[in-house]
């Protein structure tokens, strides 16, 4: 497990330091839309990106949450224009991708028709 976790580490700072700050929006939109790059090692890569260039002021750290909060925005756009227009049939065909399967898709449906309305919240 060790080693998945620092090819995840190393992807990211890789990620930082070839794109800077946009890269937090590019990683932040990938996890929004479903691409299994987790947020909690995001953001506090951000936070250690402030710390290395010595931007501790508020304004800078404002910035950074706006990246993340813009990368987040663009990609529950990108999910929500793959459920509208895309709907089941493209995640049929193009979920095994982002790891999701057929079976996930069956649970999903028994989940929400079991729970009804409430499930949207959950």
């Amino acid at each position: 497990m060790l080693a998945i976790e620092q090819e995840i580490l190393n992807f990211i700072n890789n990620t930082y330091q070839l794109m800077g700050w946009p890269g937090v929006v590019v990683l932040m939109a990938a996890e929004s839309a479903c691409i299994p790059v987790p947020s909690e090692i995001i953001m506090p890569f951000a936070g250690w990106m402030l710390i290395k260039e010595r931007a501790l002021a508020v304004t800078f750290t404002i910035a950074a949450g706006a990246y993340g909060a813009l990368g987040n925005t663009i990609g529950s756009a990108i999910a929500y224009g793959v459920g509208m227009w895309g709907g089941r049939p493209f995640l049929e065909k193009y979920g095994k991708y982002v790891l999701i399967s057929r079976h996930d898709l069956e649970l999903a449906d028994r989940w929400f028709i079991r729970s009804g309305s409430w499930a949207i919240f959950a």
